[in-house]
């Protein structure tokens, strides 16, 4: 094979390995995509107070020795003064309610946390705007998770450049068996082998 036959031939190959690569990375996306769609996670961390942790799609409540996880979806949260504490009243979907105590009398411990009632407010106020954004959010996912399982469906039935990649490959290898030089080294080879079994007798190695 000639220099500029192994070049073009070198040439196709990578085209057709580039186009499987955009094909699989395409999959990849879109299916990286329906699992977030469908499993969205924690999200991002936006605030904490207390022993409640504040993230994009769920708040994280710390009490005692366990830890659990509210979905923010549906969540109503409240906010409530008394003498002693300030309170945070969290209302999950299914009616369930957990009260988030923020002490701000003199604490009867020196290590005991107290509580300024403006940041318990606003702490409350996100909340509620983050439990606002999941609603919305919650609202879209359906039709995104429809739109991108048809997207996945189409890119997996979607192999025209690979194809035609392959057909291109399968051109120049064509090309490069009808390449003069190429039936010259072919017929020198040949005239090789002959003289090589000529003179020992035996066929020669592979």
């Amino acid at each position: 094979m000639s220099r500029r036959a192994a070049e073009a031939e070198s040439a196709a190959l990578a085209e057709l390995t580039s186009a499987q690569a955009a094909y699989e990375r395409r999959l990849r996306q879109l299916e990286q995509q329906i699992a977030r769609l469908r499993n969205p996670g924690t999200g991002e961390r936006l605030d904490s107070l207390g022993e409640l942790v504040l993230f994009q799609h769920v708040l994280v409540v710390t009490s005692g020795p366990g830890t659990r996880s509210i979905e923010l979806a549906g969540l109503d949260a409240r906010f409530d003064t008394g003498q002693t504490n300030h309170s945070i009243y969290l209302t999950d979907v299914a009616g369930r309610v957990h009260r988030a105590k923020c002490p701000h009398h003199q604490p009867a411990m020196p290590d005991q946390q107290r509580f300024d009632e403006e940041a318990v407010r606003d702490f409350t106020v996100a909340v509620q705007n983050a439990v606002a954004n999941e609603n919305s959010l919650h609202t879209r996912i359906p039709r995104q998770l429809t739109q991108a399982e048809q997207e996945l469906e189409e890119a997996r039935a979607d192999t025209r450049a690979q194809e035609v990649a392959r057909k291109e490959v399968t051109l120049v290898r064509q090309r490069n068996r009808q390449d003069p030089h190429r039936k010259v080294a072919d017929s020198e080879l040949e005239d090789a082998l002959q003289n090589w079994k000529a003179l020992t007798g035996r066929i020669p190695p592979k």
